[in-house]
Formats: C-alpha cells, structure tokens, sequence
C-alpha cells in the first residue's frame, strides 16, 4: 500500500489498511511504500502485519529511519530512495533486515558492508574502496562474516573510481573461470524489495569464482568500473 504527502493522507491510508485486514485476516505480502516528510514519518502509527517498506524523500536523518525500523521488526525488506544524514553504527536496526535496497549511501557504504549479516543488499550511487570489496571477500571466504549473504549488488557513483584490476589481482591464485560442471551460467532469485522486479537473473558466464573454506560453497563475482556483483551458489 503506497501514500503520498499530507495527514490527511496518511489517515485515509491508516483507515483502508485497517479496514481491508479486517476483511482479508491475513495477507502474507504487505507492502508500506511512504512518501513523507521526516516529522510525518516519525508521527506515522503502526500497522500490522507490514512485510516490505520503502521510505521516498530528499533525504532521511539516520535516527527517523533507525525509529521507522524499530517499529516494523519483522519486516524481510526495506528500500530507501532517500539520502541518509547522519553516520549509521554497526548495530543499526536497520540493518538487521534481511533484504535491503540503498539508493544513495556514497561514503557510508563500506560501513553498510561490513556490518550487513543479511541475504540481499544493493546499493546504487555507492563509494566502496578496493580494500572494503577485498576485506569482504575475504571474510566470506574465510567464514568470519556474510554467511547468510545471497546477493549483493552495488553500483558505484557516477563520479567515483574504482580499479577492477587490483581485485583481480588479490585473488588471481584463488578465483576460477566459469565452470558448466560446477555450476550454472545464470543465477536467478527473488527478493520481496519494493521497486525490485522479480524475477531477477544475472548473466554468470564472465564471472570469476571464490570457494568458502568450510564448506566448499562458491560464490561468483563480477567487478567493474561501474558496479561489483557478488552471488552465492546454493550448491556445494
């Protein structure tokens, strides 16, 4: 369910959502996709049942969006087409959700990185370092964190450089070409992020593999001057 600006709005929200689970008991999927001014949001009750948000403005203080998240807990996906103000710390609410989507998170985003344990992160307009990708990379392979990570996609700003080759370069003794015996040349998978279509495929065949030491669980990897992709088989 999407609402736009003004209270007035936001009651006549309130008002179908309660009336429509009222009727339906229970939905499995419910979206909240808010297009509201920071105070609005903070003064937004609580729904039931909400799985899926999405927050639309200019930008967001970090505290009204950590406040925002703290009251749906059980939420699997959140999407944020704002800008964040305001440093996020390693135990943000925010990202203890599963799935998320950051439209601009520029020097934040090594941070997000490094503290997301979730399933599914993208980040577009991002600033990710070549030692933030290869500490990353390291501790999946290694298990000493992302463990639970499935995908992660983020494209980088416009403006900022990045260079493939020193990636390529750390991992040249480990990572493999594409290999049809060991997995397939397209990765598929869903995600319940609002303004995310579904399904989603990624075309695998020019990526490189990394295997986890523990387990034997590969993952491939693609990085450029525009984005990095990162995908976890669910094969050992």
């Amino acid at each position: 369910m999407k609402t736009a600006n003004t209270s007035s709005h936001i009651q006549v929200t309130v008002a179908i959502f309660r009336h429509i689970l009222n009727l339906f008991k229970f939905s499995e999927k419910i979206q909240l996709d808010l297009s509201l001014d920071p105070s609005e949001v903070n003064n937004f009750p609580v729904l039931d049942g909400v799985t899926s948000t999405a927050l639309r403005a200019a930008s967001f203080d970090t505290t009204t969006v950590e406040a925002f998240c703290n009251k749906y807990p059980t939420q699997k996906s959140t999407a944020l087409f704002t800008k964040l103000s305001g440093e996020l710390g390693p135990n943000s609410p925010l990202l203890g959700v599963e799935d998320i989507y950051f439209r601009d998170p520029e020097n934040q985003t090594s941070t997000i990185l490094e503290n997301f344990p979730g399933r599914n992160l993208f980040m577009n307009n991002a600033h990710l370092p070549e030692t933030s990708v290869i500490k990353f990379m390291r501790y999946w392979m290694t298990g000493s964190a992302h463990q639970h990570l499935e995908v992660l996609h983020v494209i980088f700003a416009e403006d900022y450089l990045i260079n493939p080759g020193i990636i390529h370069e750390e991992f040249k003794n480990e990572a493999e070409v594409f290999d049809p015996s060991k997995r397939q040349e397209n990765y598929e998978y869903n995600t319940q992020i609002i303004g995310c279509y579904k399904p989603h495929r990624f075309q695998c065949s020019r990526s490189l593999d990394i295997e986890r030491i523990s387990d034997g669980r590969r993952a491939s990897f693609s990085v450029t001057g525009s984005w990095f992709r990162f995908c976890v088989w669910n094969i050992n």
